[in-house]
């Protein structure tokens, strides 16, 4: 089995990932606890950074309409170190969840610390790129996309894959920032190419419209975008300061 990677495009968005995952988000965004690569979820009662990286997890399951005792496969397309996997892997101990990354260190990282927290029996977590998996035709129940495409130099080909992997009638959960409008000012597009940066992210936001016509062109059914900006802009605020001192 050949596994495709483009490496100036791995290169670029590892290298961030694996040199600020440790002390940056370790120590600044309670990786230690929650071992979280994405933004926090505020909604009523959630009151602090932990408890918000934590419902987003929760938030994910959720959309994938998880059952504690069913057994289901589960794909985690960019899984970063683990955590959403792990974390739902505790919750829902019937179902299988693995996790692909392009990078060798968070595939290590994964495996640590699920293997420290003993729920490796129900993860496993692979080197493989979201664009081109290698499984098999109708592998997975279900999949989830926790912000990850948004660093796909390619959305429209992440779309395809993930149809060719999905079994007919699973879920696609997609979670990621994403833009209403296709066309920017001059002075927009300077800032937003400073977020992406400061987040490691050589490539551009989804647009709304865009991934929704990918979706309907490769036969999704059922789509829905849900907004969750305003329970997110909390974190998203956090997350832009903690990334400016890598711009510099």
């Amino acid at each position: 089995m050949m596994i495709k990677f483009n490496e100036d495009y791995e290169e670029m968005v590892t290298y961030w990932y694996e040199n600020y995952w440790e002390p940056g988000f370790k120590q600044w965004w309670k990786g230690h606890e929650t071992l979280a690569l994405h933004v926090g979820l505020y909604e009523k009662g959630i009151k602090n950074l932990r408890d918000a990286l934590l419902n987003m997890n929760d938030f994910v399951g959720t959309l994938l309409k998880l059952k504690k005792n069913e057994k289901v496969k589960v794909l985690d397309a960019g899984c970063g170190v683990g955590g959403t996997s792990i974390y739902l892997g505790n919750k829902y101990p019937k179902a299988k969840f693995i996790g692909i990354t392009i990078s060798r260190k968070q595939v290590e990282w994964a495996k640590k610390y699920a293997k420290e927290r003993n729920f490796n029996k129900n993860t496993e977590f692979l080197r493989r790129s979201y664009l081109d998996t290698g499984f098999q035709d109708e592998s997975f129940d279900k999949i989830f996309a926790l912000e990850s495409v948004d660093y796909a130099p390619d959305k429209r080909k992440f779309v395809k894959e993930m149809n060719r992997i999905l079994k007919k009638g699973g879920r696609l959960v997609v979670v990621g920032p994403a833009m209403r409008k296709t066309q920017l000012n001059p002075f927009m597009k300077k800032i937003c190419r400073l977020f992406n940066i400061g987040r490691g992210n050589p490539f551009s936001f989804l647009t709304l419209n865009d991934f929704k016509r990918y979706l309907e062109e490769e036969g999704f059914t059922n789509i829905k975008l849900i907004d969750i900006s305003k329970k997110t802009y909390r974190s998203s605020v956090n997350s832009t300061i903690i990334g400016i001192p890598f711009l510099l």
